[in-house]
């Protein structure tokens, strides 16, 4: 998910109870079972959540960046975490004890809405791709990941956005929820139709395809 708009009055708020952790780049820090004595927020960078099948094989729920929440579900039903939490790259969390993140529910209308933006956001997220992949097809759902990742800042050669993200084909598949030889299929003939290409190792979509794609 794409990072949230920064707001200074929440971090200094967050910053001043919440407890500053940093990880490197792909660093497990919550497994299944853990139960959560706090709320997260992540300050940078980018974490990966997802459960894994008994044959090893992972899907991803949601990636979450600068501005989001998470754990507060089984923090207030003090329930444990069904989820692995990972981090992508270089992360910064701060870590809000389950006592004051309910006092200031309670109290800091700033800090509950933007716990619940956060928290609806999500919920959002995950009944898309419920949908997604019940009624879409694999090459569709690439197609939409790609679609909403882009960064419409920059048009490369007036015909090319860049993806906000970079996933690798183990990454894209987990996501898609496709194997991965099928989705160096998929790829491939994605870029055969013109909807993406890959430059430097990185996919770049079609300006006009991906309009298309998303007024349909």
């Amino acid at each position: 998910m794409v990072p949230i708009e920064p707001n200074v009055e929440l971090e200094d708020l967050i910053r001043q109870y919440g407890k500053e952790c940093v990880y490197p780049a792909r660093h497990i820090f919550l497994e299944p079972g853990t139960y959560l004595k706090e709320v997260i927020y992540i300050k940078s960078g980018r974490t990966r959540h997802y459960m894994m099948g008994s044959d090893g094989a992972e899907k991803i729920l949601y990636t979450l960046s600068d501005g989001w929440f998470f754990g507060e579900t089984p923090c207030s039903v003090k329930e444990p975490t069904g989820l692995f939490s990972k981090t992508e790259i270089k992360t910064t969390l701060y870590k809000i004890p389950s006592s004051i993140y309910q006092e200031l529910l309670d109290n800091n209308k700033l800090f509950r809405d933007a716990v619940f933006e956060s928290y609806s956001k999500k919920m959002l997220i995950m009944r898309y791709e419920i949908a997604n992949l019940t009624f879409n097809s694999c090459k569709d759902r690439l197609k939409k990941l790609f679609c909403s990742t882009i960064d419409t800042s920059e048009i490369v050669e007036n015909k090319w956005y860049k993806l906000k993200v970079s996933y690798t084909q183990y990454e894209l598949s987990t996501i898609v929820g496709g194997a991965r030889v099928t989705v160096n299929k998929l790829i491939n003939e994605l870029c055969s139709d013109g909807f993406i290409r890959i430059l430097n190792r990185n996919i770049q979509v079609n300006v006009a395809k991906c309009k298309d794609y998303s007024d349909n």
